[in-house]
């Protein structure tokens, strides 16, 4: 039986360098947010939102998703996100985890890490690796069965997604080499907003990217 697919936005964060609600900051006329949520959904047959607090901004697009999973108390960061989505998961479904901050996901970068998942059976995590040979998490395909290690691994309060990863056992993990996974895009998937000069710089190339395209 293959395994239903889940789409988990992390949006917990605080994006302190960004100046707050970077999931919340509107690119072509719509959020962040919905940019990633709107690729997931090409893919999985829910998304699903991860939030720290009722509180936070995002929290006012929550009905616009199948479930809502909130941080763990006193833990934040990704990798309670990701903890959170893992643990509310039912048998036979998988977490396709990314960040709210990943407006150019492509859906044949989806799709690859959905059939690589398929093809290589018993793995708890895939992921990316970028041509540095440094680990992206996400997106990443992710297991229940990381659970048990992870709510071990946030104990020790370590917060490093890839310090986590890294931890795995090697069996247990699948890093995609840009070999592969470059035949599916060209990297744009991983641009990501820390900042707002990156948001305006992404406007600028995607208005130029307009105007080409009327010619």
């Amino acid at each position: 039986m293959q395994p239903k697919f889940i789409g988990l936005i992390l949006a917990g964060g605080k994006a302190r360098r960004f100046g707050g609600g970077k999931a919340l900051a509107v690119l072509k006329g719509r959020p962040l947010l919905n940019w990633v949520k709107e690729a997931l959904e090409q893919v999985c047959q829910e998304v699903w939102l991860s939030l720290r607090a009722p509180e936070q901004p995002e929290a006012r697009l929550q009905d616009q998703f199948h479930k809502v999973c909130w941080d763990p108390p006193g833990k934040e960061g990704p990798l309670a996100g990701l903890w959170a989505g893992l643990k509310a998961l039912k048998k036979n479904e998988i977490l396709l985890a990314a960040t709210c901050d990943q407006p150019l996901l492509s859906i044949p970068l989806l799709q690859g890490l959905k059939e690589t998942w398929e093809e290589r059976k018993g793995l708890w995590a895939l992921f990316l690796v970028d041509d540095k040979g440094c680990l992206q998490p996400f997106p990443g395909v992710y297991h229940p069965a990381l659970v048990p290690g992870l709510e071990r691994f946030l104990a020790s309060g370590t917060g490093s997604v890839r310090a986590w990863l890294k931890g795995l056992p090697p069996s247990k993990k699948f890093g995609i080499s840009p070999k592969i996974w470059y035949l599916w895009d060209d990297g744009r998937s991983l641009y990501n907003i820390n900042f707002r000069e990156d948001l305006e710089k992404l406007k600028k190339l995607l208005k130029e990217k307009d105007l080409l395209s009327s010619v």
